[in-house]
C-alpha cells in the first residue's frame, strides 16, 4: 500500500511535468493557448518537482507508519492555525485602521477552499508555508508611521500570545500552576530572542548555500519535526514562536523588513526626499528581499540536480541556458515565418 502511494504520487508528479511541458510548447509555437497559460506553465511545473522530490524522499526512506502519518497530519493542520492567526493579525489591524483588503491567503499550491466575506476574497492552499494579506497600498502608505508599523507588527505580535497561551496551557498540563506556568514561559521567551538573533548572525554561507538543503531534504526536515506535533499546545506553541521569529528577520519582504521601510521612508519624507524616489528605492529593496529570501532553495535545488545528473553547477547552468536560448530562438523564428506569411489585406 506504502509503494502504491509512492508510485501514485510519481505518476502525479510526471504527468504535471508533461502537462507543463506540453503546455510550454503550445506557448512558444503561439498556437490555441490562453493568456493564463504561462501561469499554468509555472504552477504545474512548481507542483511536479514538489510532488516529484516528495515522492523520491518517501522511496528512499524508511517507509511512514500509520502514527508518522497521523503526525505529519497534525503538523498541517497546526501550522494552517499558525500561518491563519499570523495574517488574521494583519487583517484586523488593517480593518481597525480602515484600509481595505482585497485578499486573505494561507499557504501555497492548489487551492482547497475560497469564499468571499465582507469584500474579501479568502483562499487557503494546499501547503500552509507562507500566507498574505493584499490590502490598499495607496491607503497603507498615508497610514500615520505608528499605525503602519502596527499594521506590519500584529502578526508576529498574535504568534506571541500564541507562544504564550499554548506553552502556559503546555506547563498546566504537566501539573504547574497558571502563576508560575506564565514566568516560565516569559523566561523562555525572553531566553529566546538573543539565541535566535545569536543564530542568525552567526550563520555562514555555506550552511544556507549548499546542495543538502535541496527540497527533498527540506521535505525530510519537516517530517522530522512532526513530533512537535504529539503534544497540540507544545507544537502550536512552538510554530508560533517560529513563524513570529522568521518574520522579525530584517528582510524587506517580511513584516520587520516592512518596518524599517516604514522607518526610512518617513525618515526621509522628512528631509525632503521626493516621494517617486523613496518608492523607487523601496521597490528594488523588496526585489532584493524576494532574492535574498527564495534564491537559496532556487540554487540548492539546481546544485542537487546538477550532482544527480554528474555535471557540476556551472555546467548544468550552461546547459539550461543553451536549452532556454534554443527554444527562444524556436519561437523568434516561428514568430517570423507567421508574420512573413501574412498578406496585408487592402
Amino acid at each position: 500500500m506504502y509503494f502504491l502511494m509512492v508510485a501514485v504520487i510519481s505518476l502525479a508528479s510526471i504527468g504535471m511535468v508533461i502537462s507543463a511541458v506540453i503546455l510550454m510548447i503550445k506557448v512558444v509555437i503561439g498556437r490555441n493557448y490562453k493568456a493564463n497559460d504561462i501561469d499554468k506553465v509555472l504552477q504545474l511545473s512548481l507542483y511536479g518537482i514538489f510532488l516529484g522530490a516528495l515522492a523520491s524522499y518517501l522511496l528512499n526512506s524508511p517507509p511512514l507508519t500509520f502514527v508518522e502519518f497521523i503526525l505529519i497530519l497534525k503538523l498541517i493542520f497546526t501550522l494552517f492555525l499558525v500561518v491563519t492567526l499570523h495574517e488574521m493579525g494583519h487583517y484586523l489591524a488593517a480593518r481597525l485602521f480602515n484600509v481595505s483588503v482585497s485578499t486573505f491567503s494561507v499557504g501555497v499550491g492548489p487551492k482547497l477552499l475560497s469564499f468571499k466575506f465582507l469584500d474579501t476574497n479568502f483562499q487557503f492552499n494546499t501547503i500552509p508555508i507562507m500566507g498574505y494579506v493584499k490590502s490598499d497600498s495607496s491607503k497603507e502608505q498615508e497610514l500615520p508611521l505608528i499605525k503602519q508599523c502596527i499594521f506590519y507588527l500584529a502578526g508576529i505580535f498574535i504568534n506571541i500570545v500564541c507562544f504564550f497561551i499554548g506553552m502556559t496551557v503546555f506547563f498546566i498540563q504537566q501539573g504547574q500552576s497558571i502563576y508560575d506556568s506564565f514566568v516560565i514561559v516569559y523566561n523562555k521567551f525572553v531566553s529566546l530572542i538573543p539565541m535566535f538573533y545569536s543564530f542568525i548572525a552567526n550563520l555562514k554561507f555555506s550552511d544556507i548555500i549548499t546542495p543538502e538543503h535541496d527540497l527533498e531534504n527540506t521535505i525530510g526536515v519537516y517530517i522530522s519535526i512532526a513530533n512537535i506535533a504529539q503534544e497540540f499546545w507544545l507544537g502550536f506553541a512552538v510554530l508560533s514562536i517560529m513563524v513570529a521569529l522568521f518574520n522579525m528577520i530584517p528582510i524587506p519582504v517580511l513584516d520587520g523588513g516592512r518596518v524599517i521601510l516604514a522607518i526610512l521612508g518617513s525618515l526621509f519624507a522628512l528631509i525632503g526626499i521626493p516621494k517617486k524616489y523613496i518608492n523607487v528605492s523601496f521597490t528594488w529593496l523588496f526585489i532584493l528581499g524576494v532574492i535574498i529570501l527564495y534564491s537559496p532553495a532556487i540554487i540548492n535545488n539546481l546544485w542537487a540536480t546538477s550532482i544527480d545528473v554528474g555535471m557540476t553547477l556551472p555546467e548544468y547552468l550552461l546547459w539550461m541556458g543553451i536549452i532556454l536560448t534554443g527554444i527562444i530562438n524556436i519561437q523568434i523564428y516561428l514568430e517570423n515565418r507567421r508574420n512573413n506569411n501574412t498578406t496585408p489585406v487592402e
